[in-house]
């Protein structure tokens, strides 16, 4: 809900639902129903993404969805590289 204030949001369960850097299966939270939505990611350059999830959603699951995002974006840091500052 508080993201919803500034940002587009997509409520998913898993990292299938991200179909492709055109198509996401969400869920409508306001409507209680499954959409469909197309070029649901900004053209801008650099994208910015907020992932966010509950404290019972396992780290396992945003680990995939952050992966199958970093997919899309050939020219972004490597997550190992990112890791490794820390």
């Amino acid at each position: 809900d508080l993201c919803e204030r500034n940002f587009k949001t997509y409520f998913i369960n898993s990292d299938t639902e991200v179909k492709s850097r055109d198509e996401i299966h969400h869920f409508d939270y306001h409507r209680k129903t499954k959409r469909i939505t197309h070029s649901f990611l900004p053209n801008e350059h650099p994208v910015k993404i907020v992932l966010t999830s509950g404290a019972s959603c396992p780290d396992t699951l945003v680990d995939r969805v952050l992966l199958k995002f970093l997919n899309f974006f050939p020219e972004a840091k490597k997550v190992e590289g990112v890791l490794s500052q820390f």
